[in-house]
């Protein structure tokens, strides 16, 4: 149905690829009735997306506020006809030539999903992730749980979907690991703290939460922030260059000022304290952030993990080690 990609592994998209993108913060509405709330959903979505016109934004995400307070199982939409919250995403994406991370319910045959939808600058729907791990509350309700990690190739990169539970478990993330997506687009009602770094990290992709309360916003794959929604804030905007690889220090680091001192600002490596590997971008469309790493002949952090583990498991003594702190006695 969808152009989902699973078990992609390469990014199309290089050549310094900036982008601009927002996360929006969709404050709790007062409780309506079912029909009142999804005209409200949809008063907040079409206001909140007013606000961003002229920002030239190439992706916005909304939170998981927007379904669970604005739809029920039984005011769920479907992709093939979409209704009123789907219509006011896709206008919106055509009216100001973004995509957009839209949380919505959605109907497919006779189940109902807690979704993420999304929607290029022409309107379409170009697929959807749904919530795979529900909270029990949920699956209470009547939704049914999706299948896991899902991305969406686009024009601006590699788009993945997380929702609020779904951070607590790591089958998912390391799902998204090997599917390599751009952008991880986290759509809840929870912030998560530190799970949304280690999804950050881990997954080598920026993270961009929409949350319904202050704290959300765009996270690089260090899990820095590159900027958050606070007091004054509400929507976090942020400008990101996805042309970028990330390696370690060992058997690499010997070779960056040489890299540097080649390319003079066209190749930025940015090295976080304490923790032992650094991001590569190109800043230019002269060559991409993986030309380095051939050029250089680097060791992508992946990689170099997975030498590693093969170095150390043929160095292990065969057999159980009886006493070994890995392995404990009998």
């Amino acid at each position: 149905m969808f152009p989902s990609l699973r078990g992609m592994t390469e990014r199309r998209f290089p050549m310094a690829k900036y982008v601009r993108v927002a996360s929006v913060t969709c404050n709790a509405f007062p409780a309506h009735k079912p029909k009142e709330a999804k005209k409200a959903a949809i008063r907040l979505v079409s206001g909140q997306l007013q606000s961003l016109a002229g920002y030239g934004l190439d992706l916005i995400v909304f939170s998981e506020a927007v379904e669970s307070q604005g739809q029920t199982v039984d005011t769920a939409e479907a992709t093939a006809q979409p209704g009123p919250l789907l219509n006011a995403y896709c206008e919106n994406a055509v009216r100001l030539k973004t995509h957009i991370a839209g949380s919505v319910k959605l109907r497919e045959g006779k189940r109902v999903y807690n979704s993420i939808a999304f929607i290029g600058p022409d309107g379409k729907i170009l697929g959807a992730y749904h919530k795979s791990n529900l909270t029990i509350g949920e699956i209470d309700q009547g939704l049914t749980s999706g299948q896991g990690a899902v991305v969406v190739d686009t024009p601006i990169g590699r788009l993945g979907g997380a929702v609020c539970f779904d951070l607590n478990f790591h089958w998912l993330r390391d799902q998204y690991k090997a599917l390599k997506p751009d952008i991880i687009c986290f759509s809840s009602a929870y912030h998560g703290g530190l799970m949304q770094k280690m999804w950050a990290y881990d997954c080598r992709a920026f993270f961009i939460s929409a949350l319904p309360f202050l704290g959300g916003g765009i996270l690089d794959p260090f899990g820095r922030p590159v900027k958050l929604t606070d007091c004054y804030t509400s929507i976090a905007r942020a400008t990101l260059n996805l042309d970028r690889v990330m390696v370690h220090l060992d058997f690499n680091r010997e070779k960056f000022p040489e890299i540097e001192k080649k390319y003079l600002g066209e190749v930025v490596i940015d090295i976080p304290a304490n923790i032992a590997p650094a991001l590569i971008y190109s800043t230019t469309n002269k060559r991409t952030a993986m030309d380095i790493v051939r050029e250089f002949e680097l060791e992508l952090i992946d990689d170099y993990f997975a030498r590693a583990l093969k170095r150390n498991a043929a160095n292990r003594p065969q057999g159980k080690i009886r006493g070994h702190p890995l392995h404990g006695t009998r």
